[in-house]
């Protein structure tokens, strides 16, 4: 069977000292490379166009009906979903200007829309400019004409468009200052929108009273549209006030750049209108199409072990929480299996979804996939048969060139006659080296889709 995104297959799955756990590796690493798959952004995509219709899953919204038709977009996954678009409607394209993440721009070939280098995760000069060309086209968009916005996850750092004061470099800094704080993803963006011209529906009220199609991978624990790369064509229910409260919660008030903290704090005292909100005439025109999400894809995975005969659960795909208990907790439930039969019997297999936090301590090279297996590996010693994985859909676990990892119940085992203790590579955030060692890394490459992380435990009978 040809695997299409996990590159190393055969070396982790030969990384097992026993026939079960590398039967157990196999079957696990090959639903994750099946779940990836399903988020292809060139498919996805796709099948919402015929020649001159774009498909919702009940109505149709006929591009005869516009006077031009502008695409814009930004994201890991945008430029193989602009690709879609041209392939599908190209001769109607106006123009188009798309941000993709640096060195990704010539993985496609476009002839109408301009794929824009933009930094990720740490926004840089293209994303602002990208960001600023995004805005002209929208404005450009009058009432007979439609704005088709192509969105997915890393959309919020390839596309910023700070309020005046805030410099590059403060941008930044307030990027690294909520990513290692320890905030959620929801918190992280209200913050961003809030500092934007772009984020928080501000794109939508530049288009307006223009039509707008947005086709979002989503990238998000539950699909919020106002969170995706932080919610550029939808309502946005945060408010400064709660951009200051996680400010405060997480102690980043005094360590915040003094122009951040002032766009906010005049944003409280009214000096900055607020992100549009529910309701406002200027969604009317607006519609946001969820075209892959975290929870299609791990259903895949679990159809594809379940047709191997392994007895299946999925259990959703809203997993968060600090990685590593995350990893402890999932160990726990391998144990369970393997020792008591509960909550299946084996073979069994259990997949679930959805994107788990670090809070950075130490100084170590790793990712949230990464630490929570390396969370699991001491809980699962002994147990033969047993494999736990966790990986990146877009390919990127942390500063490295991980997507993943994978562990078994021999993990352990193999790290101690290293002289590795899962203990010291946890409180110094490497997990990183510490699987890099063992050469249980998961190595895609960029996937350039993302419906965030998917993590899998396979027990064999």
């Amino acid at each position: 069977m040809n695997v299409s995104y996990v590159k190393n297959i055969e070396e982790l799955v030969m990384n097992g000292l026993s026939q079960k756990d590398r039967n157990a590796r196999r079957s696990l690493l090959l639903s994750l490379d099946k779940a990836i798959a399903s988020a292809d952004p060139y498919k996805s995509v796709s099948i919402r166009f015929s020649d001159r219709t774009i498909f919702q899953i009940t109505t149709s919204i006929d591009l005869k009906n516009f006077q031009k038709i502008f695409v814009v977009g930004a994201g890991k996954a945008s430029g193989v979903m602009a690709k879609a678009v041209e392939d599908k409607i190209g001769r109607s394209i106006s123009e188009g200007w798309v941000n993709v993440p640096a060195k990704t721009e010539r993985s496609v070939s476009l002839s109408k829309v301009r794929l824009n280098s933009a930094g990720h995760p740490i926004p840089d000069e293209g994303s602002v400019r990208g960001a600023r060309e995004i805005l002209r086209i929208a404005s450009t968009a009058g009432e007979g004409d439609l704005l088709i916005v192509l969105i997915s996850g890393g959309g919020s750092a390839l596309m910023e468009c700070p309020m005046g004061g805030i410099s590059l470099e403060d941008l930044r800094e307030m990027n690294r200052l909520l990513v290692l704080s320890g905030a959620d993803i929801r918190e992280i963006n209200t913050v961003r929108k809030h500092v934007s011209m772009i984020k928080g529906g501000r794109l939508a009220e530049a288009a307006y009273p223009a039509t707008v199609v947005s086709l979002i991978i989503s990238d998000v624990v539950g699909d919020p549209l106002d969170t995706i790369a932080s919610g550029p064509t939808a309502p946005d229910e945060t408010t400064f006030q709660d951009a200051w409260e996680v400010l405060r919660n997480y102690s980043l008030v005094d360590r915040m750049p003094s122009s951040v903290v002032k766009v906010i704090k005049d944003g409280l005292e009214g000096r900055i209108p607020e992100t549009p909100k529910p309701g406002d005439p200027i969604f009317e025109n607006v519609t946001n199409i969820i075209v892959a999400n975290n929870l299609k894809a791990i259903q895949t995975a679990e159809g594809f072990l379940r047709g191997l005969g392994y007895n299946t659960l999925l259990l959703g795909s809203r997993v968060q929480g600090e990685a590593r208990h995350v990893g402890k907790m999932i160990a726990g439930l391998a144990a369970s299996i393997r020792n008591e039969g509960v909550p299946l019997s084996p073979p069994a297999a259990v997949l679930m979804g959805g994107e788990t936090t670090v809070t950075v301590t130490g100084s170590g090279v790793g990712g949230r996939n990464q630490e929570l297996v390396l969370g699991a590996v001491r809980h699962i010693a002994g147990l033969d048969g047993v494999a736990i994985a966790s990986v990146g859909t877009d390919g990127i676990d942390g500063p490295s060139d991980a997507a993943g990892a994978i562990c078994d119940g021999h993990t352990l085992e193999r790290a101690l006659a290293e002289g590795l203790k899962p203990e010291d590579y946890l409180r110094n955030n490497d997990s990183y080296t510490f699987f890099s060692w063992l050469g249980d890394t998961i190595v895609t490459g960029p996937t350039l889709t993302n419906v965030m992380d998917v993590i899998g435990v396979v027990v064999e009978d």
